[in-house]
């Protein structure tokens, strides 16, 4: 199964080339399947299959890219649009050519015709955040003295606002990222931020909100 799906790629690199399309705020109806995925050869020696790693990346322009690194060290590329069902992503939009898959996803796990990939996190953003400084209008009216959060490398996260009486608010659920953007899932609701990650510290501003905030990572 993982040669067919590898040769699918192959015969796809060969008809694809096509220009990215502009930067968007992330929305999307699929956000499981938005961000880098990767799959590695374990036994590159003994199979006939000519690549060492295929990393495989959605954005919600429904842009894709596939990036086959062969046994040699060179990297073959394939990319275009592509449209996604509950069930089904159709690769290759804009082309004569396109290819279907079926695919199941969870927050980090990508089955797409029977191969697993693992999501990858291309920034060191796992761990133990903690905010040092705060400011706008929107987090500041809410009386919030101290933010939390934990970004596990698992793509879970817990977030904890405190109040200048110690109340406090908790979400957890899945994270993903998209650029710039950290995008928080939970229970009836999500929340959208852009960040910049500089050594360790990490700032966050709101998308549609005045909030600012610089956190210092713990561990």
């Amino acid at each position: 199964m993982r040669r067919i799906l590898f040769i699918f790629f192959l015969v796809a690199l060969q008809s694809f080339n096509v220009s990215a399309n502009e930067n968007k705020e992330p929305s999307f109806d699929y956000p499981f399947l938005l961000g880098e995925w990767f799959i590695t050869n374990p036994a590159p020696e003994s199979t006939q299959d000519d690549f060492l790693t295929i990393r495989l990346s959605f954005d919600s322009n429904y842009y894709f890219t596939i990036d086959i690194q062969k046994k040699d060290y060179s990297v073959e590329r394939w990319e275009g649009l592509y449209n996604a069902s509950d069930d089904t992503v159709v690769l290759g939009l804009n082309t004569s050519t396109p290819q279907i898959y079926a695919y199941k996803t969870t927050h980090n796990r990508l089955n797409l015709n029977g191969i697993t990939f693992h999501k990858a996190l291309s920034k060191p953003l796992a761990g133990i955040w903690s905010s040092q400084v705060l400011a706008g209008e929107d987090i500041l009216a809410s009386n919030v003295q101290k933010l939390d959060l934990i970004l596990q490398p698992d793509f879970v996260f817990m977030f904890r606002a405190s109040g200048e009486q110690g109340q406090e608010s908790i979400k957890r659920g899945i994270y993903y990222i998209e650029n710039d953007h950290l995008v928080l899932l939970y229970e009836n609701g999500e929340t959208q931020s852009s960040y910049s990650l500089n050594d360790d510290t990490l700032t966050l501003s709101g998308t549609g909100t005045d909030m600012y905030a610089e956190l210092a990572r713990m561990r």
